[in-house]
């Protein structure tokens, strides 16, 4: 038998005081008020009570004294929760995993997985003795250390009812190499405190995992000295009809006709029928039948009219047994308004191009002779960062401006190089990959010269001619450098434009024009908004003269974000599955979301086995080694002594008038 006592020591202080509060209660003498009377021999009672008598006569003679100093005894020793463990394994070391990813919200067992993994953990911590230790890590896609080493069962408790789940996935193998690290440092916890255990050896330790066992297998890592138990939380038969995938794109030819993808899989255990309902704005556009068996999965497609930005969602109107899939999101983002310089002595296929309809709508476009560089009006916008993108046509700058470039005929003033002047040059390679180079055919285009370019590290090539790279693409501090190995136009001997090149002349020029300022102005175009994981940190390209922008979260709150060099800034606080939206002001600057889309994290029947490190962890009961405590029979016998004082005090009062 061993004991957990529920109190600290300076309540076991107050808790003594009573039983000498008690012995004192019966030498208190009552305050009584002189009467002469004709005769003592009514009164005898009274006379032997005004005797004093000795403690241990008292003791002797006072059975209501015993009862209630016996109580007292009996009520201690319940606090003191006597009892036994159903083993004799005693300073037990052990790590408790808690899986907190997005199917422990699954309700197949009630009232949720995660909240009976919690229940079972507070058994475990329950049935500690004082020689065993424990910590306690949560996991999804990261570890979260709620509680180092201690034996202190109530700072355990205490962690583990502030443990929340979580809308993210599962990675398990970063959670166990934190539990492997944990479980023999040097010092385990930075907190000085007699109940946190200080190991320098590497010790033995049990893992316990509460987990339904969506974790697939665990290889490539060593246990070392821990020992794996698995307890298994979830049926094997649970349902769950899952939205995988969802997006949105224009039509390039026509964008006010938008087309909307879905992909509905059945990842439970019975076939299911739904129905998939599309909405903007909380108002209804469309709706699709979807009917699966188990392991099966469908494509769906919605035809829609949308001019201007919008926010979808979609819909599965059933109730299974994992709701955070039942939901999913995207957007058709505004454009960013954009401020683009262009320095050039004249080039009238560029002016053309960037003043086609569509790429008007990108934002401000500003022409300037070269001359403007030695201005002072120049030199604040280049330092200020006021612009999104110059462009420097046949020109360059003294130094590089806090905006993203692109250089037509020239190169940059520091880390470019360019190789001699070549006749007749053909491209012979693209990077079709790139967003600067879609939608184009370059192959046909002539060019009469060029020269080859050599960028600073990590130079992208998108264009390569017979001779070298002609059209190459740099980073520079969140800042982005296009460079263009040949001219479009230069001045011809009457004053006029003469043509380098047949490009301007190609269906390929405005659309790469186009491309350009996109991508380096960072214009958004109206396509689908980007989706994110839950908990994934995003970085937000904003315009270069923005300083502060409001992030408006699904909840409905804004946050205000700071924008640093380049208008980028981050996020990190992605947990709630919805629809993200940037503002500056009233205008929308653009938008993305969060979904889980993540079909093994979906799929929840629950499984009976997981591996780690090539061999398979040992499933156990919830309930093995529970602690046998035999506090509820002693407190029982209490409060029956406390019946029996009563009755005795009843009955000394009911006597004593009669024999009076």
């Amino acid at each position: 038998m061993n004991f957990l006592p529920a109190l600290h020591a300076w309540q076991w202080g107050l808790l003594g005081l009573i039983p000498i509060g008690i012995i004192l209660l019966y030498f208190l003498k009552l305050r009584r008020q002189p009467i002469e009377v004709p005769s003592t021999f009514l009164w005898t009672r009274t006379i032997e009570d005004m005797h004093v008598n000795s403690l241990l006569q008292r003791l002797r003679r006072n059975l209501l004294l015993f009862l209630q100093l016996l109580f007292i005894a009996l009520a201690a020793l319940a606090l003191l929760r006597p009892g036994w463990q159903a083993s004799s394994q005693s300073g037990r070391r052990m790590v408790l995993l808690l899986d907190a990813s997005a199917s422990m919200q699954s309700t197949d067992v009630k009232p949720s997985r995660f909240e009976q993994a919690k229940e079972l953990l507070a058994q475990q911590i329950d049935n500690m003795d004082g020689s065993d230790s424990a910590m306690l890590i949560a996991f999804s896609d990261e570890p979260d250390v709620l509680q180092g080493f201690t034996s202190d069962r109530r700072r355990l408790r205490d962690a583990l009812d502030l443990a929340q789940p979580t809308n993210r996935t599962t990675n398990m193998l970063d959670s166990l190499k934190a539990a492997a690290g944990l479980a023999n440092p040097n010092r385990t916890s930075q907190a000085a405190d007699v109940n946190d255990i200080q190991v320098a050896d590497a010790l033995p330790a049990t893992l316990y995992i509460y987990s339904d066992g969506r974790v697939g297998a665990i290889n490539d890592f060593d246990l070392g000295n821990l020992t794996p138990k698995f307890i298994p939380i979830g049926s094997g038969s649970a349902n769950n009809m899952a939205i995988t995938a969802f997006s949105a794109e224009r039509n390039p030819e026509d964008p006010s006709q938008v087309q909307a993808f879905a992909t509905i899989a059945n990842l439970g255990s019975q076939p299911q029928s739904v129905t998939a309902t599309l909405t903007r704005d909380g108002e209804f556009l469309d709706a699709s039948a979807v009917e699966l068996d188990p392991g099966e999965e469908e494509g769906l497609s919605f035809a829609l009219q949308i001019d201007d930005d919008a926010g979808l969602k979609l819909s599965l109107d059933q109730t299974d047994d994992l709701a955070i899939d039942n939901v999913a999101y995207t957007g058709l983002s505004p454009l960013h308004s954009v401020a683009v310089l262009v320095v050039t002595p004249g080039n009238e296929p560029l002016k053309t191009a960037m003043q086609t309809p569509r790429a008007s709508r990108l934002g401000r476009l500003e022409f300037v002779e070269p001359s403007y560089l030695e201005s002072a009006e120049y030199k604040k916008r280049a330092a200020d960062g006021s612009d999104d993108l110059i462009v420097y046509d046949r020109c360059a700058p003294e130094t590089m401006p806090l905006a993203s470039t692109w250089f037509i005929g020239s190169l940059p003033p520091k880390d470019w190089e360019a190789g001699d002047l070549s006749s007749a040059v053909f491209v012979v390679d693209v990077d079709r990959t790139h967003p600067i180079m879609r939608f184009l055919e370059l192959f046909a285009i002539k060019i009469v010269e060029g020269k080859t370019l050599t960028g600073p590290a990590g130079t992208q090539t998108l264009m390569t001619s017979d001779s070298g790279p002609i059209l190459a693409l740099a980073s520079r501090r969140g800042y982005q450098d296009l460079v263009l190995g040949f001219e479009i136009a230069s001045e011809s001997e009457d004053g006029g434009e003469a043509y380098n090149t047949d490009w301007p002349i190609q269906r390929s020029w405005p659309v790469f024009v186009y491309n350009v300022l996109r991508y380096l102005g960072g214009a958004i175009d109206t396509t689908g908004a980007p989706s994110y994981r839950p908990g994934q940190p995003i970085t937000l390209r904003t315009e270069n003269r923005l300083t502060e922008v409001e992030l408006r979260l699904p909840s409905g709150e804004t946050e205000t974000l700071t924008a640093g060099v380049g208008g980028q800034t981050g996020f990190s606080d992605t947990e709630a599955v919805g629809l993200y939206q940037l503002f500056a002001g009233d205008r929308l600057l653009q938008m993305f979301t969060v979904n889980l889309f993540d079909a093994q994290e979906s799929k929840i029947p629950a499984t009976e086995t997981i591996e780690l490190g090539y061999e398979t962890a040992e499933t156990i009961a919830g309930e093995q080694n529970r602690r046998s405590e035999a506090w509820r029979w002693i407190l029982l016998a209490a409060l029956l002594l406390l019946v029996l004082e009563w009755i005795t005090y009843s009955r000394r009062v009911w006597v004593s008038p009669a024999r009076g």
